[in-house]
């Protein structure tokens, strides 16, 4: 992350003033009767304020559901999600997500400078301040002077940049991820990871990252869930222990890295 994007990203709000989210007991199944098919269940996690939790578990095994039931666009089967204790039954105005298919996301009619400041509407803010905000979090994501780009204009690494910095611009206490460098090159995604360490740092935001890479999830995580099985719930959890400062070589080459990548290959092996 360059120093000015840093520095742009110092200047937003802090979300130090976090929320915690609470999932208790989640369950979550499609089909009734003997159709009925569970692919949650007896779930349990607790979020505090600024924490980096990464959900890693193998394919199909129900992590992008799991991220749904936080953002509140799924309801649960059983259980419940809690933003400091209030049960969360729709979208919550502070948690953003962000997708992996950016390319559908952004609204292609509209300049990244839009698309950044079109959710600030529905909180009835005055044109001038939206785009304000809009160009200030552009910065902090390292896409100062780009707002007047299209999204088909921008490559898939500038586009996912665009929809962070428009999860951040809404003022999201919690940030929740979806496979969010997925479909983007070693390199890019690379650099995306570093982003998003910087902005968790200066910003103090709650991330929540579901991925199925290992490695990035111990790189960017304070804490590292894994969930297996059918249905699925928590297996183990691991603290990473690198604390804020990470290197894409330094931290990888930590002997803790090696161990605690070898532990959850043996709990996602069994």
């Amino acid at each position: 992350m360059s120093e000015t994007a840093t520095a742009a990203a110092r200047s937003l709000p802090s979300h130090a003033d976090g929320r915690t989210l609470s999932v208790r007991a989640l369950g979550k199944s499609y089909g009734t009767g003997a159709q009925e098919n569970w692919i949650i269940r007896n779930l349990d996690l607790e979020v505090p304020p600024g924490e980096f939790v990464a959900i890693v578990g193998p394919s199909g095994v129900g992590k992008t559901t799991l991220l749904r039931s936080l953002s509140g666009l799924v309801p649960p089967t059983e259980g419940g999600v809690f933003i400091d204790g209030s049960p969360l039954a729709e979208p919550h105005p502070e948690v953003g997500v962000v997708f992996q298919d950016y390319s559908r996301s952004l609204l292609p009619w509209m300049t990244t400078l839009d698309n950044v400041a079109f959710p600030l509407q529905g909180k009835g803010m005055k044109k001038g301040e939206r785009l304000a905000i809009a160009e200030k979090n552009l910065a902090a994501v390292g896409l100062a002077g780009k707002g007047h780009l299209y999204a088909w204009e921008m490559s898939g690494g500038m586009q996912q940049r665009v929809a962070i910095a428009r999860a951040l611009a809404y003022d999201s206490k919690i940030l929740l991820m979806d496979e969010p460098f997925a479909s983007v090159d070693a390199q890019t995604r690379l650099d995306l990871e570093d982003l998003v360490v910087d902005l968790h740092v200066n910003l103090g935001v709650t991330i929540i990252l579901v991925t199925h890479d290992i490695d990035e999830a111990l790189y960017l995580a304070d804490r590292v869930v894994v969930i297996a099985d059918k249905p699925a719930h928590v297996v183990d959890q691991i603290e990473t222990g690198f604390g804020s400062h990470r290197d894409q070589v330094e931290t990888r080459a930590d002997p803790r890295f090696a161990e605690a990548r070898g532990r959850i290959l043996t709990r996602l092996r069994a």
